[in-house]
């Protein structure tokens, strides 16, 4: 084998270690940590830098720039997770997000447009939109997207987010401050979507759960400051019998 063939593997070889995710340890769980370039949702840059779990174990999630260069942040769980109750304690003003950005709970397989349920706090670029999206996208083809929007305004920054996943459907909340698991106290919203053709509506198996902060169509901020967000547990029960 020639010099430039085994340089080119050593150099392929190196490019395909840079690709891949780096691994966190965070609430009991293994996550990939995304590092990607121009690529979707948006298309955005995605920094391992933007990810960072703290001394008190809080995940860190941030939109930085860096030279004129946004990059976002995401993070996935390395084992797929089934039926059950889905539940974070978040710090930050979700509801005075930049009409660009996107902080996102959610459960996804794909391919897209199948097996996802979302938890998005987002105005898609539109400052006049709602502020607040729940989605259960169906299982196959065969089944219906169906979304629940709403206009979230909070007193501060501390905000439960929870949906309870199992065959039949998805049952959100969204509650004031940080609360248990088992608990609805502060109940801000809530939306217990429960098809008729659950079969194909409702996803049937485990997929990884993820959180991310991104730019919507890759757009910067209207105000152009980096945000950050604090997710400071996360906690999943899973279904008895599953």
């Amino acid at each position: 084998m020639s010099f430039s063939s085994l340089l080119l593997l050593s150099l392929t070889a190196r490019m395909q270690l840079s690709a891949t995710p780096e691994m966190i340890r965070w609430q009991g769980y293994e996550w990939h940590v995304r590092a990607a370039k121009s690529q979707g949702p948006g298309p955005n840059d995605w920094d391992r830098s933007n990810v960072r779990v703290d001394d008190k174990g809080f995940l860190h999630l941030k939109i930085t720039n860096a030279g004129g260069k946004w990059s976002c942040a995401e993070i996935w769980t390395s084992a797929p997770l089934g039926f059950g109750t889905y539940q974070c304690q978040v710090e930050g003003r979700i509801d005075h997000l930049d009409p660009n950005i996107v902080f996102s709970m959610f459960s996804y397989a794909g391919p897209d447009g199948t097996k996802e349920i979302d938890i998005e706090y987002a105005k898609w670029g539109n400052a006049k939109e709602k502020n607040s999206w729940w989605t259960v996208y169906p299982n196959d083809t065969q089944g219906k997207k169906e979304s629940h929007g709403f206009n979230l305004s909070l007193d501060g920054a501390f905000t439960t987010q929870r949906y309870a996943w199992s065959a039949e459907g998805v049952h959100y909340w969204v509650l004031g401050g940080h609360q248990p698991i088992d608990s609805v106290t502060n109940k801000i919203d809530e939306w217990n979507h429960r098809p008729s053709d659950a079969k194909h509506s409702i996803t049937q198996n485990k997929i990884p759960l993820h959180f991310n902060l991104w730019l919507f169509e890759g757009k910067p901020p209207t105000d152009g400051k980096e945000v950050e967000i604090v997710v400071k547990t996360f906690a999943f029960v899973r279904a008895q019998g599953h």
